[in-house]
């Protein structure tokens, strides 16, 4: 412990002007140990429903795209990305994450730059390990969704408003403003949870004018928000229209004590509150005290000029899980990863505490910090194994073993368009049959509405099937024609793949 101090010491309260001249250097490299191991574990993974929604929509023409989108549940900008991305690097699987995983990247050297320019180098250095080593940053880095992206858009808007604030040169001023309209609406564009972020930058501009014994009316941030909602007009319609169409899954859940808990055990080992053992929930308790240790004791560490943008740090991590958890006093809002944006605020509390902290108690913060290091880094390799572990289905997504059993000559049926949607994106020069009772099809099935490939009687159109590959998650459910006859089965994880032979 005390090499370790002195260690420490010279790194971070010494003068040590090597990390001032390479500071740039070492927040890109953090930001590129961050994305290796993202795309390493994510790599490792099968692609599953979610993301195979985004790649049949990104493959789609735009009109098309768009309207798809608008049927759902999520807004259109990130399908829109994809699509291009694709289109310059190809449709592989390392290409398709490496979007996200990028824009994780960016979230980071972002957060870095915040921190530094608010609170200094040695504390930007000290927040850095905890950015790196994230499990839950890490793991919606390798997803191929939308969060990755609203993460960088909402750390970019709380850095530029941070600056914006502080600036004496009104058309500087201005221009961040408009910058920030922007970028508000960008991130509404991308995932609508983002407007959470958004409400809580509004409630801390209220707190920092009545903390400057400013009026709040006439303040310029107004004008940035109603550029803002000019810039969504467009889609504002159709946002609308998707609040009433029912086709969000029925996964939230209510903000309980649990899931309260389940967000810090996501963050540091990437497992959900109700999946912890007893020494793992030990380890969690221990990680809250160390959290509020830091936190309460930063609050009076940091100076009046820096109080302001730590106020903002505690605004970004904390307040959009109360107004979640407001919200689900009317209706089930909760789903981890909606939140992922959020996590960034979090990250950056944690780091800038045990920096703020270790100015008057060293001994305490590099303690507690490195207690927290030591969780996320054991918390990584809990991620590595569970992977993109399905939370609601409660299933290890394994599409891409089960594909492998499969070809073109097969007559492939499966038993609903959700596994015909993970399918399509292994098998996509094949026919994917699927069964389903209707042709109008709604939300993440919409993309096979009306698909000539939809089977509504199994036991009429499977006769005289001779290599029929049923696919099917659980149990066999469909009805086949009399006689048929099973020859093999395989089973990945609670994924099926049987051969019939049929009358």
């Amino acid at each position: 412990m005390n090499m370790m101090k002195k260690l420490l010491d010279f790194l971070f309260h010494r003068r040590a002007p090597w990390f001032e001249r390479y500071f740039v250097w070492l927040l890109v490299g953090g930001a590129v140990v961050a994305m290796a191991l993202s795309l390493a574990i994510g790599l490792q993974q099968s692609v599953w429903f979610d993301e195979a929604y985004s790649i049949m929509l990104a493959k789609r023409p735009v009109g098309d795209l768009l309207y798809l989108t608008s049927i759902d549940t999520h807004p259109p900008l990130y399908y829109l990305l994809l699509k291009g991305w694709a289109g310059l690097f190809g449709w592989g699987e390392f290409a398709l994450r490496s979007l996200s995983v990028l824009a994780m990247g960016g979230a980071v050297v972002l957060a870095g730059l915040f921190t530094k320019r608010f609170f200094g180098i040695r504390a930007a250095l000290m927040t850095l390990p905890f950015l790196v080593l994230a499990p839950f940053l890490l793991r919606y880095g390798f997803e191929v969704r939308m969060y990755a992206l609203a993460s960088l858009i909402g750390v970019a808007a709380t850095y530029v408003l941070a600056i914006a604030t502080g600036t004496n040169n009104k058309k500087t001023s201005w221009k961040l403003y408009l910058l920030y309209a922007v970028l508000v609406a960008l991130g509404v564009y991308t995932l609508y949870y983002t407007a959470l972020l958004w409400l809580v930058h509004v409630i801390w501009l209220i707190w920092l004018a009545r903390h400057r014994k400013q009026s709040v009316v006439g303040q310029p941030w107004w004008l940035a928000y109603l550029g803002s909602v000019v810039l969504f007009l467009p889609w504002l319609p159709t946002f609308a229209a998707q609040l009433g169409n029912g086709a969000l899954a029925p996964i939230a859940q209510q903000m309980t004590i649990e899931n309260l808990a389940g967000v810090v055990s996501f963050l540091f080992v990437y497992q959900p509150a109700w999946q912890l053992n007893a020494l793992a929930s030990l380890v969690i308790v221990g990680v809250i005290a160390a959290i509020i240790c830091l936190v309460s004791k930063a609050y009076y560490g940091v100076t009046a000029k820096q109080k302001t943008y730590f106020v903002l740090v505690l605004f970004y991590a904390l307040l959009p899980i109360l107004l979640i958890a407001l919200i689900c006093l009317a209706k089930p809002m909760y789903v981890e990863r909606y939140l992922a944006h959020v996590i960034v605020g979090i990250v950056l509390m944690i780091g800038i505490s045990v920096w703020a902290v270790s100015q008057k108690r060293p001994r305490l913060a590099y303690s507690l910090g490195g207690f927290l290091i030591a969780v996320m880094l054991l918390g990584i390799g809990q991620l590595a194994m569970a992977g993109n572990y399905n939370f609601q289905r409660l299933q290890v997504p394994q599409v891409a073993q089960a594909a492998q059993q499969l070809n073109c000559n097969d007559y492939i049926m499966a038993a609903d368009p959700y596994v015909a949607i993970e399918l399509a994106f292994y098998l996509p020069n094949c026919g994917i049959h699927f069964y389903s009772d209707t042709a109008n099809l709604r939300g993440g099935y919409a993309p096979l509405a009306n698909s000539t490939m939809r089977v509504d009687d199994t036991e009429k159109e499977l006769v005289g099937k001779q290599n029929v590959k049923l696919v099917y998650y659980d149990e066999q459910k469909l009805t086949l024609p009399q006689g048929s006859e099973q020859t093999a089965e395989s089973a990945f994880g609670p994924l099926h793949v049987a051969s019939y032979r049929t009358p």
